[in-house]
């Protein structure tokens, strides 16, 4: 199992969730998207939109909640799915990055089972296990 979080500008949220969904045949309801991405009570779950594959192993995460604009993103994914995630994920990040005059990102490692991660920080903000 592989997963892989990065921040991104949230200008680009529908086309990464387009992407991913697409690398890792996940079904997702835009109009949900539409309804998270114009929310603004800040700090409440209804922030978040995840999209699980139907198994619910596998998902993409993102938090809305419009603190500078920036959200997290988290992928879980297969063994299969992640080569094609994790490029996706590194293409988007430098584009982006490149747009803001940062540092471009080389590698985006697996966090998987590490300690401290953004998905782990979102469980704990929302009170919530994902």
């Amino acid at each position: 199992m592989y997963q892989y979080e990065i921040y991104f500008a949230n200008d680009y949220l529908f086309e990464i969730m387009t992407d991913l969904s697409q690398i890792m045949g996940i079904k997702y309801d835009n109009d949900k998207l539409q309804k998270v991405f114009k929310f603004k009570e800040k700090n409440n779950a209804e922030n978040l939109f995840i999209s699980y594959e139907e198994n619910r192993q596998y998902f993409i995460c993102i938090d809305c909640d419009n603190v500078d604009w920036i959200y997290p993103l988290i992928v879980r994914c297969s063994v299969k799915q992640h080569e094609g995630v994790n490029k996706c994920m590194l293409e988007w990040d430098n584009r982006i990055r490149e747009e803001y005059g940062q540092d471009l990102t080389e590698r985006i490692g697996n966090s998987y089972g590490n300690e401290d991660t953004l998905l782990k920080r979102i469980e704990s903000k929302y009170k919530i296990s994902i």
